[in-house]
Order: structure tokens, then sequence, then C-alpha cells
């Protein structure tokens, strides 16, 4: 079956293209919203004190998507070929969600997402103290630890 050209063309320029995050399309198809289970499979996670950079605030989280790291638990999913391209995260009430992206690692001698320390944004966010969960807010089992956000920090 051959392609029409204007539908090639169409396919060409969304090629080009960015989808969210930055990600061109193939990225954004290819994305994946680690689920709790995910994230304990390939070695747990764990968040450490809020700090300022540069007039943001920034939550440290420590999670290895590859599975080749022990955070919180033994990984029983490893070399997952996966990286993180982003971190999320939603305040509710007194409460922070956070939700990681996955990507496929772009080639071998790429180390955009690799590793195990990334940040979530929490600029804005007003002062107080907030129980940070995974994902599912109120679910003792995901939840990450409490944080205090000062004055000065949104």
């Amino acid at each position: 079956m051959k392609l029409p050209r204007a539908a090639f063309l169409l396919f060409l320029g969304l090629a080009a293209t960015s989808g969210p995050a930055g990600a061109g399309p193939t990225e954004w198809f290819l994305a994946h919203r680690a689920d709790w289970e995910f994230v304990q499979g390939t070695g747990g996670i764990r968040i450490l004190k809020p700090k300022q950079v540069i007039g943001r605030v920034l939550l440290p989280v420590l999670y290895d998507a590859s599975g080749s790291s022990a955070i919180t638990c033994k990984p029983t999913i490893v070399d997952t070929g996966l990286v993180v391209d982003q971190i999320k995260v939603r305040r509710e009430h007194s409460s922070l969600v956070i939700k990681i992206l996955t990507l496929p690692l772009k080639d071998t001698g790429s180390t955009e997402g690799t590793g195990r320390l990334h940040y979530a944004d929490l600029t804005g966010f007003p002062p107080g103290v907030y129980d940070v969960y995974y994902a599912r807010i109120g679910d003792p089992q995901t939840l990450l630890g409490q944080i205090r956000l000062d004055s000065g920090s949104g």
C-alpha cells in the first residue's frame, strides 16, 4: 500500500514538532506513567528535603527507572531500558502527589534522565507542611513522607 504524498508530508510535519514535555511524537507515544507497582519493582522511591536553587523550590526525588538501584527495596524489575522523563507534582489541600513519567533510553551514549536523583518543581506552592504521596493520595502504602515549605520557598 502506497502512502499518499499529503499523508507523508503530514507525518513529517508531526515528527518535526514537539509533544508534551518537549518530547517528539515518538517519545510522546512511548511515554509511560510509572504506577506504584512499577516504582516498587524498580527499587522504590524516596524524597529528600526541599531546597531553593536560583529562585526555584525543588524537591529532590531518588528514583532509578532502570531498576539498577535499591532506593527503598530490592528491585525485581531490572534493566528496563527506561529513564525518567518528568516528575509531575500536584497539590491537593495539605498533600502533594508525585507521578513519574518514563521514556525509553534514547541511545546508549545518552545520560539524559538516567541516574537516581531527579527534581520536582514546587515553586509557587504556598508555605506549609505537606504529606507527599506517590500517585494515590491518602493511601498509607504510597506515603513518601512529609515536607515543610517555608514562606521563602514559594
